[in-house]
């Protein structure tokens, strides 16, 4: 034990471990030459410039919510041309993740160190799955807000019920809900199952007016973590610009449109699709859920002459029901949209807790008190192979800045002579030319979207017709809205893993405008 001893805070071992995770598996870390993912890039640039004057939605379009563009921005604070920042802002993420993910594992192991061994290694196959991608979505900063929700459901049911949960819980609960909204809302259907299971618990014990009041104290801390956001929208005149962009838009223009049984058959298909490629993580999310259930069951059955298992936790049909209610909700409102990328599913990667802890469990009463001379020292050595091996970023490790197409085009434009660059995105994302240059985008459209791609190409060729932009980037598809004002000075390919890109760049001349 002389290695707990010495790690006994888990504060210290949760950071070790995050920050281990997170410089193996996300490529804004320093092992990596950059995070060349479009979308982490694009982050990055609306949220640098809210720092430079610039208001989302209002003067930069983007899709995601405030508080994921403020997390970026602080991040830019840091280093404004390398994602040194986010990877910071990542591992503070990770941490209080895993933190909320230690103090779970302790509502059910009685061993002291059980749950500092199990923690690193969930974090390693949290982090290295094949849906966290390339590091620093909406999903990953979103993640600790919804850890710890479950963690305070989980005790709830686990320690308290019958006793209704305290307001103040419910509140904290709220505000947790709250900045989901604010980074990413499709993840909300997680506090929808959070919150209905508290409404219909306190009815269950005969709290009918606790379970309504209840329903509003959850609403108002909600509003409690939107209230700073709808301050900054309202001094700078663009609550509209908000609400349009950010809530109608990604309700009524992204999600695909279709009748409910097409809904449904879809949905199974992108679960099934998302199955396969992240074996692992749902494998430990079905064996929680035989597990769980068995338990219950057996709990229930064997009333009050229940005896401790080895093999199997006691538990109550509360907290089976609290579980199903959280994963059922969180994935019906992931995936009912009809349209889903790879990391989508990453929010549900908190359930493999309950994957795990059978076998914590069962090695637990096996070991005794050997658990933690013996299983420590493997635990640092597990999480570390797997997110080695199992991560998909490791296998792009290797390139180097003569390697990327960004930091040739970045050298060339630097070389151009031409100050303070204005560039435009064609057909696709921020490659991120806007960060290795430190310059901010010059129009509203800087970079293709994927809804309303006529209107954005449309506005982007006004700038492109009028000259305003001094250079032009596109990817595997060559520039259309140029006309003879701009020539193709670079082109590259970029091949890795699953990876096959071309990008192209071009370069103002001197032909007059065309109208």
């Amino acid at each position: 034990m002389q290695v707990l001893k010495h790690l006994k805070n888990n504060k210290i071992w949760c950071l070790l471990s995050a920050i281990l995770a997170i410089t193996v598996c996300s490529r804004s870390s320093f092992l990596y030459v950059f995070n060349i993912w479009d979308d982490a890039n694009s982050y990055f640039t609306v949220g640098k410039c809210i720092f430079r004057g610039f208001v989302p939605y209002r003067d930069l379009f983007d899709q995601k919510g405030i508080m994921l563009y403020f997390i970026y921005g602080l991040g830019s604070l840091i280093s404004p041309t390398t994602f040194i920042g986010v990877y910071i802002m990542e591992v503070i993420a990770a941490f209080f993740s895993l933190l909320a993910v230690f103090k779970i594992y302790q509502l059910f192991l009685k061993s002291e160190a059980m749950p500092y061994i199990i923690t690193s290694i969930t974090g390693a196959v949290i982090y290295a799955s094949w849906d966290f991608w390339w590091g620093g979505s909406a999903e990953e900063f979103l993640f600790p807000f919804l850890m710890w929700g479950m963690y305070l459901s989980v005790r709830q049911y686990r320690e308290y019920y019958p006793r209704p949960m305290e307001y103040r819980t419910v509140l904290f609960g709220g505000l947790l809900a709250g900045c989901v909204l604010n980074i990413k809302f499709s993840s909300l259907g997680f506090y929808f199952g959070w919150m209905a299971f508290v409404f219909f618990a306190d009815l269950a014990v005969k709290e009918v007016k606790k379970a309504f009041v209840s329903c509003f104290v959850f609403l108002g801390g909600m509003g409690l973590a939107t209230i700073p956001w709808l301050i900054y929208f309202g001094v700078n005149k663009a609550i509209y610009d908000w609400v349009h962009v950010y809530i109608y838009k990604n309700v009524f223009e992204y999600s695909k449109k279709l009748p409910m049984g097409e809904r449904l058959v879809r949905m199974y298909e992108i679960v099934k699709n998302h199955a396969t490629g992240n074996e692992l993580v749902f494998l430990l999310i079905f064996i929680g859920m035989v597990y769980f259930t068995v338990a219950a069951v057996r709990t229930a059955v064997k009333g009050k002459d229940i005896k401790e298992s080895p093999v199997i936790i006691t538990l109550k049909l509360s907290e089976l029901f609290n579980l199903g209610m959280m994963l059922f909700f969180l994935v019906f409102v992931l995936f009912i949209g009809g349209v889903s990328l790879l990391y989508y599913p990453f929010p549900m990667n908190g359930f493999v807790i309950f994957g795990f802890i059978p076998f914590c469990y069962i090695i637990e009463r096996l070991l005794g008190e050997k658990t933690g001379r013996v299983l420590v020292a493997f635990s640092l050595i597990a999480t570390f192979l797997i997110t080695w091996f199992t991560s998909v970023n490791v296998k792009s490790m290797y390139l180097k800045e003569e390697d990327l197409y960004l930091f040739k085009f970045r050298d060339y434009i630097l070389a151009s002579g031409v100050e303070d660059p204005g560039i435009i995105t064609e057909f696709t994302f921020d490659v991120g030319l806007y960060t290795v240059l430190d310059v901010e985008p010059i129009c509203y459209y800087f970079q293709t979207q994927t809804l309303n791609m006529d209107e954005v190409l449309e506005y982007q060729k006004q700038y492109l017709h009028s000259g305003e932009a001094d250079f032009v980037v596109t990817s595997n598809i060559e520039a259309e809205g140029i006309g003879d004002r701009y020539d193709l000075v670079m082109e590259d390919r970029l091949a890795f893993y699953h990876f096959d890109q071309t990008y192209y760049l071009y370069q103002r001349n001197s032909n007059p405008a065309t109208e």
